[in-house]
């Protein structure tokens, strides 16, 4: 099974809770009439696919960006080239016939869903809806044969090493990032919720931490979860992101996922987080500039949990 499998449930998720008239959610769902003609209807889901497809777009790219920059850290990387892609198998049964009208699919094949920006793949002009007739997965010493209508041509892409720890986001009402310690998972109401991309990065770089740490393996914690604070500093400023600017919408509690976890129980009170980030951040801009690599002063410490 395709390990995007948790960003097709959420397209899924939000296909079926279009046709529904008791979505849970009714910020996500599209309420469709019985009476409604089926051309309205189809431009109903039309809104939803495009909607999700925004949001895993957006997160694709700021995670790319951050991987790529942090590879060095990264004990597991691959070569990356900023392709999404998908086939018809990968959605279940009872959606296909929606993914073959809404993502330009075809029975058969394997086709780019999107294109990161400014990946070699854009550079390549690559493009959604062209088919991957081979070479996929991308093998850095082998061509991808790319079918774009006018048939199958070999594309020779320069790829980039990139940290293996992809975020996809799924349909969920709830403000929630989380990993288990291969992929890192956004809730749909997050991503909209949160419109500045630095903002977004620090979510997705706080459970990137996460990973490059082996926190899944101990249990959350307050230091781990303080930790991740404070590597997310360093991997969102390796990939030129504005730290003095996002700790300072911390500081002014515009963040909607900052004010998400005033009550969680896994994560320490804000005020204890904000003076972690506000030292971080001193550490980081009184230090060299250039690349900076994670901590290692509070690795044994991660793993016992003090």
């Amino acid at each position: 099974m395709s390990r995007r499998w948790p960003c097709f449930v959420g397209l899924c998720a939000l296909i079926l809770a279009a046709c529904s008239d008791a979505a849970a959610d009714p910020d996500m769902a599209v309420s469709i009439p019985e009476t409604t003609p089926a051309m309205d209807r189809y431009a109903e889901f039309a809104v939803v696919v495009a909607r999700h497809q925004a949001m895993s777009e957006r997160v694709a790219r700021i995670s790319r960006r951050l991987r790529v920059a942090n590879s060095p850290l990264c004990d597991v990387t691959r070569h990356d080239v900023g392709l999404l892609t998908h086939q018809l198998d990968d959605y279940p049964p009872s959606l296909r016939a929606l993914a073959l009208h809404f993502m330009a699919l075809d029975e058969d094949g394997r086709f780019i869903r999107s294109v990161v920006p400014g990946s070699p793949a854009d550079r390549a002009r690559l493009r959604a809806g062209e088919e991957i007739v081979s070479g996929w997965p991308f093998q850095a010493d082998q061509p991808l044969m790319v079918d774009n209508g006018d048939g199958a041509v070999p594309i020779r892409l320069q790829s980039d090493l990139a940290c293996v720890a992809p975020a996809f986001v799924i349909n969920s009402d709830r403000l929630n990032a989380s990993t288990d310690g291969r992929e890192i998972e956004l809730s749909s109401a997050l991503v909209e919720q949160v419109g500045d991309d630095a903002a977004l990065a620090l979510i997705i770089a706080h459970e990137m931490a996460h990973v490059l740490r082996g926190h899944h393996q101990y249990g959350l914690h307050w230091n781990a979860e303080l930790q991740a604070d404070a590597d997310a500093l360093t991997l969102m400023r390796n990939a030129d992101y504005d730290i003095d600017g996002t700790v300072a919408a911390w500081e002014m509690g515009v963040d909607a996922h900052r004010d998400s976890q005033a009550m969680s129980a896994t994560h320490p009170p804000l005020e204890i987080r904000l003076r972690n980030l506000e030292g971080a951040l001193a550490t980081l801009n009184n230090g060299p500039a250039g690349f900076r690599p994670l901590s290692d002063a509070s690795r044994e410490r991660d793993a016992s949990g003090d």
